[in-house]
């Protein structure tokens, strides 16, 4: 069984043992290490050399909250540095990892004052600094952001436990404390 079976059948096997998200992402960060141990995502048959979005894997019957899980590999050029684009993925959560290069998250939540005339605040509460073999995940509703290295070529995976094309999600504006829903349409895919 190849690197990339295993990681499916894993993650498969993450989302068949149940319903509590927790234990899905952990399961499936623990089954992207191990991956990245042995090589994957680069020795995938459906990663290009090229920079781009990669779908690894489209699962329509297993998920959370519904089936539709996918698995993306990324190969991104050193990325300048940007101002956050802060983002939840609404009911579902995602799972990032770097096989090689690094990638910075940046957790967020609404800060409320103890006078509740006053409208909360977006903070940024958490800095994951992602390098090599490493994978974190963002629970239903967290909300981060990503950046990618400024300094050197990444290449990253994110397993998605819903199609997020099919899902309502929020983008937020730290500098205004304000958020617009949005449903992602298209997202460009490369084929190997």
């Amino acid at each position: 069984m190849s690197s990339e079976e295993r990681l499916i059948a894993n993650v498969e096997a993450a989302f068949a043992a149940g319903d509590d998200s927790r234990s899905q992402a952990q399961a499936i960060a623990d089954a992207m290490r191990g991956a990245f141990a042995e090589g994957w995502p680069e020795t995938s048959g459906n990663m290009g050399s090229d920079d781009g979005t990669y779908l690894i894997h489209a699962n329509d019957e297993l998920g959370h909250p519904h089936g539709g899980f996918r698995i993306y590999a990324y190969r991104q050029p050193p990325q300048p540095e940007s101002p956050p684009s802060p983002h939840d993925h609404g009911p579902c959560f995602v799972v990032y990892g770097v096989a090689r290069g690094g990638n910075v998250h940046t957790r967020w939540a609404w800060q409320y004052a103890d006078d509740t005339r006053q409208a909360p605040e977006l903070a940024p509460t958490q800095t994951v600094e992602q390098g090599p073999g490493e994978a974190a995940y963002f629970l239903p509703g967290e909300i981060h952001s990503t950046q990618g290295s400024p300094t050197s070529e990444t290449v990253y995976v994110r397993i998605t436990s819903q199609n997020l094309e099919e899902v309502w999600r929020h983008r937020y504006n730290p500098a205004h404390h304000s958020s617009r829903a949005f449903r992602a349409t298209g997202s460009p895919v490369r084929a190997s």
